[in-house]
């Protein structure tokens, strides 16, 4: 007898069980939340750079030298080093060195400058992924030169060059950049065989870089 009390009430207690379980609402399975990466900018890179550079020559080889616009293109490597001040502000140092076709002539002679350098501060806020920057610094550029019948002679000469550019991460490992910069070849006398030279230029460079961050 007890035997069988103790069966019922227990197949009650389920039965009931049961009904109040199915009649619960349904609610989803928890969501998950994705946090959006955060990216450091603090440390070490290199890279190449491609681009585009015009200059406006104010004088070169004498009887007359060149003026006016001339133009060609650029290519080089880069290395450089951020640091992070907080969530929103970098700071870092940046050195590339480039090829580039630049020529210009005279009724006596030619001018060129085949090869940049620069050394420069960069400072920028960034927005996640991407920073937004200034740079300044020094740029060196060497300058060949041709006069009919006097020879050739060549040199390399500091000036100023700064800027603005944006970059942008892919991953903590990659990135890329688009950059302008100006840069002032200032008018200097050097030798070119028998005679003089005086040659300079104000130089608007634009170009693409891609970093890889250690």
């Amino acid at each position: 007898m007890l035997k069988q009390i103790f069966l019922g009430s227990t197949f009650a207690v389920f039965a009931v069980g049961t009904g109040f379980a199915a009649d619960l609402p349904a609610y989803p399975a928890p969501v998950m939340y994705d946090p959006v990466p955060v990216y450091n900018w603090t440390g070490f890179y290199v890279g190449g750079l491609i681009g585009g550079v015009t200059a406006d020559f104010e004088n070169g080889p004498p009887n007359p030298g060149p003026t006016g616009d001339a133009g060609g293109f650029t290519i080089g490597a880069q290395v450089g080093y951020n640091y992070q001040l907080n969530s929103s502000w970098v700071v870092g140092a940046e050195a590339d060195i480039s090829y580039q076709d630049i020529e210009a002539s005279s009724s006596n002679g030619s001018f060129e400058e085949d090869w940049m350098g620069t050394i420069r501060l960069r400072g920028g806020y960034t927005f996640s992924r991407y920073l937004v920057y200034a740079t300044a610094g020094v740029a060196f550029t060497h300058r060949d030169a041709s006069v009919s019948g006097s020879g050739s002679g060549d040199d390399t000469i500091a000036g100023f060059t700064g800027g603005v550019g944006v970059e942008g991460k892919f991953n903590d490992r990659w990135s890329a950049k688009l950059e302008y910069l100006y840069v002032d070849v200032p008018d200097d006398s050097f030798s070119a065989g028998a005679s003089s030279v005086v040659g300079g230029s104000s130089n608007h460079v634009g170009r693409i870089g891609l970093n890889y961050h250690f």
